[in-house]
């Protein structure tokens, strides 16, 4: 099978099952509430079982060891992405929520939905194991610096009056529809730190700062990233009949996932981020321009440095970088009511501009 024909296969995939939750919200089989329940299951429970279940799967310490350089690879990746996207959304004067939102619809890519699927098929020797130890470092930014991004930004002067106005209008539509939801996932004690600020409230001012930092780390992916990670290192082994039903759960986050998008996109007005011009510039930057750039500065990396970086890692990581926006990157912007709109538009458009680009950059890096 063909590059494009992976590459296709798995975006029909992920419209067919997001279709199908589309059409429940339609027929009023379940609403915004119920989404709300969804929302919860998956970044509490699915989505961190789904994590550590693949990262305990048969990975040794020896591996772990011996491949460290798809770490170096992800984290360099990252810090890249991050450091071109904020300078990309102050050069064309984003502020607020907008800017939060544009970074982070940019820098996660859907490696879960898109990426692991394309990667175990380009890659069978050893792309699992890239994908355990790319989800290390991939899942503890997400879930601190992603989710920081997604929350709401309070407005101050004149710059940002603008995108404040704009956050603030999206924020007060979708609260109106969800206040049980929100209610219901406000308390102090959850694990999810969106979920924990409810429908945008901020954390106290008295709260330490250092404090306040390491609650974002309290949450259960991280949990279960640090878990796993004990378990590899210290070389035990997960008995079969404990890791087989922990697959089992996890493997429901990915059509749960987007039957949850798809209630967004039936439940927000999410086409007015064809309006938006920064979504042309993070489209090209991000889809084109990054992936490319990133595979040649990577190959003259390795050629020039004795890193344990292989040819098969930077082409992997290549595809990765170019990825559309995470799913997550939504649910994240609903949960707290944070114009969830503008992060679900920016999640189908770039879906439907992989198509094109994921097919453009294998030209080039395979």
């Amino acid at each position: 099978m063909s590059q494009f024909e992976i590459v296709v296969g798995q975006i029909v995939g992920f419209f067919i099952m997001m279709m199908i939750g589309y059409g429940c919200v339609r027929l009023r089989f379940y609403g915004m509430k119920t989404l709300d329940g969804m929302c919860m299951l998956l970044t509490r429970v699915l989505i961190p079982l789904l994590v550590f279940s693949n990262a305990v799967d048969g990975t040794t310490r020896a591996e772990l060891v011996g491949n460290w350089g798809i770490m170096l690879l992800t984290a360099i990746m990252y810090a890249s992405l991050m450091a071109v996207f904020a300078v990309v959304a102050w050069a064309i004067r984003l502020r607020g929520s907008r800017s939060h939102l544009f970074q982070a619809g940019f820098i996660f890519g859907n490696a879960g939905f898109i990426g692991i699927p394309l990667v175990l098929a380009l890659f069978p020797k050893h792309g699992a194991l890239f994908i355990v130890l790319m989800s290390i470092v991939d899942q503890a930014l997400l879930w601190t610096y992603g989710v920081w991004l997604c929350e709401p930004v309070k407005e101050r002067g004149r710059g940002g009056a603008g995108a404040g106005a704009a956050a603030e209008s999206a924020a007060a539509a979708s609260a109106a529809a969800a206040t049980a939801g929100a209610g219901a996932a406000g308390t102090s004690g959850s694990a999810n730190p969106v979920a924990a600020t409810g429908s945008g409230s901020h954390p106290s001012p008295h709260a330490s700062p250092v404090l306040a930092l390491l609650r974002r780390f309290a949450n259960p992916a991280i949990a279960g990233i640090l878990i796993a990670l004990v378990i590899i290192i210290a070389d035990w082994q997960v008995p079969p009949m404990v890791l087989t039903p922990l697959h089992t759960i996890g493997q429901m986050a990915t059509p749960l996932s987007l039957f949850y998008l798809g209630g967004l996109f039936a439940l927000t007005k999410w086409w007015g981020v064809f309006k938006r011009y920064e979504l042309y510039v993070g489209l090209v930057v991000k889809m084109l321009a990054f992936p490319i750039g990133f595979y040649f500065a990577m190959t003259a990396l390795a050629a020039m440095t004795p890193l344990p970086i292989t040819h098969e890692m930077i082409q992997m990581m290549s595809l990765i970088s170019g990825l559309p926006t995470m799913t997550t990157v939504a649910m994240f912007a609903g949960r707290s009511k944070n114009m969830p709109e503008y992060a679900v538009g920016l999640v189908l458009v770039s879906t439907l501009f992989s198509l094109a680009s994921l097919t453009a950059i294998s030209t080039v890096i395979f």
